[in-house]
C-alpha cells in the first residue's frame, strides 16, 4: 500500500510554505521600495519620506532573511514595518504600494502564519 502525504510531513528541516511566502512578500516590498526611492531621488523630489523610505528598504531587506529563519522579533518588526510602509507610501500617493502593504500586513497577523513565528518565542 501507498502512503498518503501528510501537509507538513516533509523534511523536518523543512519550512512551512506560510513562512516562505511571508518572506517573499517582505521580499517584494523591499523592491517595490527600493524602486520608489529610485525614482523620487532620479527625478529629485526626493523628500525626508523617501530618506525614511530608503532606511526602511534596508531594514526590509534585512527582514526577508531573518523571516526565513522565524524569527519572531522580525515577524513583529515586519508587522510594524508594514504599518509604516502603509503611510508613507499613501502620503507619496503610491497607492499600489499601500496595497501590497495592505496585503503582506493582513498575511502576516492571519492565525496561521502567526503560529509559526509563535513557537520560536
Amino acid at each position: 500500500m501507498s502512503e498518503i502525504p501528510l501537509a507538513g510531513g516533509g523534511a523536518t528541516d523543512s519550512k512551512p510554505r506560510e513562512v516562505t511566502i511571508a518572506a517573499w512578500l517582505v521580499l517584494l516590498e523591499a523592491i517595490v521600495g527600493l524602486i520608489v526611492v529610485g525614482i523620487e531621488f532620479a527625478f529629485d523630489i526626493a523628500n525626508d519620506y523617501t530618506l525614511l523610505g530608503l532606511v526602511l528598504v534596508v531594514v526590509a531587506f534585512w527582514l526577508y532573511t531573518q523571516i526565513l529563519k522565524q524569527d519572531y522579533t522580525a515577524w513583529m518588526m515586519a508587522v510594524i514595518f508594514n504599518i509604516i510602509a502603509i503611510f508613507l507610501y499613501a502620503v507619496g500617493d503610491n497607492w499600489p504600494g499601500v496595497i501590497l502593504s495592505l496585503i503582506c500586513f493582513i498575511y502576516l497577523v492571519t492565525p496561521n502564519v502567526k503560529v509559526h513565528f509563535e513557537q520560536n518565542k
